[in-house]
């Protein structure tokens, strides 16, 4: 017997003056702008195209907001030495921790013939 459970589709259409986001497809988001098609691909390369395209970009900003904060870059103190930070990174990346191999009992390695 089948199950077939009843899927509901969501459309994910954001307007904001005269901007369209359509994200109903998760592979590719559509931007419209006076509805021409102005941008087709990253979901996130959309989102902010649509905030620098927009006048008032703070209702966007605040719709989209775990995406935005998702993907945010690090931040640094004025403080932080930046290039000891990398070559303290790569130190410690190129370090190995040497174990020793376990060494296989000569029981599991005969076999006997039957």
């Amino acid at each position: 017997m089948t199950c077939v459970r009843n899927v509901i589709a969501r459309l994910m259409i954001f307007e904001h003056e005269n901007l369209r986001l359509d994200l109903t497809v998760s592979s590719k988001a559509k931007l419209y702008k006076d509805g021409k098609l102005i941008f087709m691909g990253d979901g996130y390369k959309a989102i902010l195209a649509m905030i620098s395209g927009s006048q008032n970009p703070d209702p966007v900003r605040f719709k989209f907001n775990a995406q935005l904060h998702m993907r945010e870059k690090p931040k640094f103190s004025k403080g932080d030495d930046l290039e000891a930070l990398r070559k303290q990174a790569l130190e410690s990346f190129g370090k190995k921790v040497e174990t020793k191999p376990k060494k296989k009992s000569k029981k599991s390695l005969d076999y006997k013939l039957i």
